[in-house]
Order: C-alpha cells, then structure tokens, then sequence
C-alpha cells in the first residue's frame, strides 16, 4: 500500500491570468507541461488548491511532443527548453520564477516488445492489454521506437537549463488512467470526464491525493523504479502512473 500524501495547508489565492500580479510576485511558478487542453480541464483547478502558496501554470503542446517526427533523443531536452520559453515569455515572468517543471505524458504502449504489434485491417490503432493492432505496423515500430527512446532520455533528465525537471506517466493516457476507459474517446466524451472530475475532488484535495497514491494503477518505488517498471514487457499499455511522486516530494 503506497503512503498517503498529505495536503499542504495554506490560505488560497487565486493567480492572475497574465503575468504575476503585485499579491503574487513571491510565489513561485510550477510550470505544467501537458499534450491536450483536457489535461488542464482535469487538473489544473485541483492542483492550484493543493500548490496553494505556488502560481500553476499549464502550458499545452495540442500534440505528442515525445511522437512528433521533428523530435530526436538529441533535440527532446531543447524541444522542452523551448516550450518553456514559450511560455514564460507569454507570461512575461522570469526564469527565476520559476521553481520547477512537471512534465506529463502518455506512454501510448511504446516500450512492448516488437512482436506485440499486429497487423489489422481497421483504420485507427487499437490498444488491448497485450498487444497494439494497427493498419501499418512498421509506422507503429518506428513510433515506438522513438518515443520510447525520448521518453528514457526525459526521464533520465533533472534539468532542463537550470530549471528542475520531472516527467510523470499516464498509461496508456490520462482517461485509461483516471476513469479506466480504453478505446478512442471523442473530445466530448474527453471533455465531460475532465469536468466530472473537477467537480468531484476540486472540494476534496485530499480524497484527489489518496486516489492518487492508494489505487490499483499506483506504480510502488522511487522515480526511477516506476520508470524502471513502465519499460518493462506490456506495462505500458496497462494502467498504470506514477504521479503521486509529485506529491510526495519535498517542496522545492
């Protein structure tokens, strides 16, 4: 059983839309770095209440930066400089504001082994629990390769610049993880979980935090164990994150 996160407490203040306004300047920036605006529908009102005396931010790629073709192991890190770049000078805060940055993915099944990958005849890609099923296999390969490899890499990486740098998990993505649901969803049906979900915990932090740690997809062990654990054999098309390490951490 994984060891229940407790919920820092503080007065709650709720941060600017741009910049950091005079009553902020002392917080520090969290910069969440996320695929879809879903991803921030679902979690961003949680985690201002529960970083309470930090400023969340949600930057949102509208892709798969660790699957785009223009992405290499040699060029993740600076593709994630970037991003942050992009944001920060959105914003118009400083480096220095920043405290640190959380980076979130799905694994989409790309660490299973070659042979899992099965030639169909339907148009999308289908994951099941043991296998991937897709109409041009090699590109799959090809993916997998990669992003598993730009995955590693990311993982492996305590700062991007000097800006201190996790990477958390959610297999195979964010829905598979929280609601259990497989299968390809339509941005509706993405839409009405990130807000039922809101609305279930966005009074109930600490219930958040021990669904979080205490559930059937809590991967055990340090940061680098559950990385460990998600490259091994089919892990990552089953359900499975290791996202309550942020939680257990030490504040910066």
């Amino acid at each position: 059983m994984q060891k229940q996160i407790r919920l820092r407490s503080a007065g709650r203040s709720a941060g600017p839309e741009r910049g950091l306004s005079m009553a902020s300047k002392s917080k520090k920036v969290i910069l969440f770095i996320a695929e879809g605006p879903t991803d921030e529908d679902t979690l961003s009102p949680i985690l201002k209440k529960i970083f309470q005396n930090d400023e969340v931010r949600f930057h949102i790629v509208h892709g798969d930066m660790t699957s785009n073709w223009s992405v290499s192991v040699n060029s993740a890190v600076k593709t994630v400089y970037e991003h942050i770049e992009m944001e920060r000078k959105r914003y118009g805060f400083q480096k220095s504001d920043i405290q640190k940055v959380i980076h979130l993915v799905d694994t989409d099944g790309v660490f299973i082994p070659d042979d899992r990958i099965i030639y169909h005849k339907g148009k999308d890609i289908q994951y099941y629990d043991d296998r991937v099923e897709a109409p041009f296999p090699q590109r799959v390969l090809d993916r997998n390769q990669r992003k598993s490899q730009i995955l590693s890499r990311l993982s492996e990486t305590g700062k991007v610049g000097t800006l201190p740098y996790r990477v958390y998990y959610f297999s195979r993505n964010l829905e598979h993880v929280f609601h259990n649901r497989t299968g390809n969803l339509t941005d509706a049906e993405k839409i009405d979980f990130a807000d039922d979900f809101a609305d279930r915990y966005l009074s109930d932090p600490e219930g958040f935090l021990a669904f979080l740690s205490d559930s059937d997809f809590t991967v055990s062990g340090d940061y680098d164990d559950t990385w460990k654990f998600i490259a091994q054999g089919v892990n990552s098309l089953h359900r499975h994150s290791n996202f309550h390490l942020l939680f257990e951490s030490s504040p910066s």
